[in-house]
């Protein structure tokens, strides 16, 4: 594997560890449903690195795990990871990742920043008044709502900048993929999730049975199975603890743990799967959870973006927040993500495996060159429509956007 293919996964890693244990310790029970997207956190940051020096800038290099190279290597790297892994339709998922970054019109980029944000990151330098918050934040959150295809909407609110914010970067990552074998509506049913030994909810459960990447992970206590989505080398990978309340621990396991040796160990069996449709929205703070990262002086009156104006006032990023929404249901996934950075002043076969996905599990959208979702699943809303979208067809995209809602 390559070394930047290590580095996404091991900063995906990470990331989501940090993630869940700050929503758990917010929540303060194991109740809570997340779904984020490392890679679309990791260009975002990226592009900060791009304009921060000195101690600043490998704090960043270190926290993101963008390894030795100087900046013109990584930023190439970076871009051409984005070339080869985005599709725009036609065959395959639609995968697009975009960063766009709004500067006070005050200001001046630096003409070496701007390039490189333009060339190998496609984010576009627009120039706003942030003193004239709500136009501004409705200004972003329409961009926000049409690249993510309407399902990232109200990202930010009005008074998430004012007349000291110097820019805002963001990046937005859309998915929508059909399964390679999809689930056939006509079987989905009502059937129990169990929350705990104790607490169960309804849910549209989908089945099918068919040949599929399988694997039994005693170290783990845990099983895999890897559904691909078609035209592509994208899938979801589903683990699912041995026990119906083992997702902490599982999750605890998963820390020292590499996808990719998980996919490695995954053999081609007949296996006889039940998953239930779920669509589910988290918000994050990043801030404490780039911390938690060591990513820290950014932060604070110490940072160092002198790349990234002309002027010679100090910058800081003083807020940083993800968003991210999964929807899944028998054709196949829509998921989306957004992250905002203000810098200022996700027949009888004896042989055949039953994979039930009817407890707790996690998730994760990747290839090998990166997770671009990842979440768990502990409490499936219990209130889905029987007549859910069972098509991601364009065709459907009213009805599925109403089904959002």
């Amino acid at each position: 594997m390559a070394l930047a293919e290590v580095s996404r996964n091991q900063f995906s890693r990470e990331l989501v560890n940090a993630i869940t244990k700050n929503a758990l310790e917010q929540s303060s029970q194991p109740g809570v449903n997340t779904v984020v997207s490392p890679a679309s956190i990791q260009s975002c940051l990226t592009l900060a690195f791009m304009a921060a020096s000195g101690s600043t800038a490998e704090e960043l290099r270190q926290g993101l795990h963008l390894g030795p190279g100087d900046r013109a290597h990584i930023a190439r790297s970076f871009g051409e990871f984005w070339t080869t892994s985005c599709n725009y339709g036609a065959m395959g998922p639609v995968l697009k990742s975009v960063n766009r970054l709004y500067v006070n019109d005050t200001l001046e980029l630096q003409p070496e920043f701007n390039a490189v944000a333009w060339d190998f990151f496609q984010s576009k330098a627009e120039a706003v008044k942030f003193s004239n918050a709500v136009a501004v934040t409705d200004q972003i959150n329409s961009w926000v709502k049409e690249q993510t295809e309407d399902k990232i909407s109200e990202l930010l609110q009005s008074d998430a900048v004012d007349q000291e914010t110097s820019a805002v970067l963001i990046n937005a990552l859309y998915f929508k993929g059909k399964w390679r074998k999809p689930f056939t509506p006509e079987t989905t049913q009502q059937d129990d999730f169990c929350l705990n030994l104790r607490d169960r909810v309804k849910v549209d459960m989908m089945y099918q049975e068919d040949k599929f990447k399988y694997a039994e992970l005693p170290h783990l206590q845990a099983r895999a199975v890897q559904l691909p989505y078609e035209h592509s080398n994208i899938s979801m990978l589903i683990i699912l603890p041995d026990t119906t309340c083992g997702i902490l621990d599982l999750e605890e396991r998963l820390k020292s743990v590499d996808l990719a040796d998980i996919e490695d160990a995954m053999t081609l069996e007949d296996v006889d799967i039940a998953m239930p449709k779920l669509t589910i929205e988290f918000d994050v703070d990043l801030k404490d959870v780039l911390m938690q990262l060591g990513i820290s002086e950014v932060f604070g009156n110490e940072a160092n973006l002198d790349r990234l104006f002309t002027t010679k006032t100090g910058q800081k990023i003083s807020a940083a927040k993800h968003r991210g929404y999964i929807s899944i249901n028998e054709a196949g996934s829509e998921a989306a993500a957004a992250t905002f950075m203000k810098i200022v002043p996700m027949s009888l076969n004896m042989q055949k495996k039953l994979f039930k996905v009817d407890h707790p599990f996690v998730f994760y959208i990747r290839s090998s060159q990166a997770v671009f979702f990842a979440g768990r699943v502990v409490c499936p809303p219990s209130d889905l429509k029987r007549d859910s979208i069972a098509s991601l067809d364009d065709s459907s995209r009213a009805s599925l956007s109403q089904e959002s809602k």
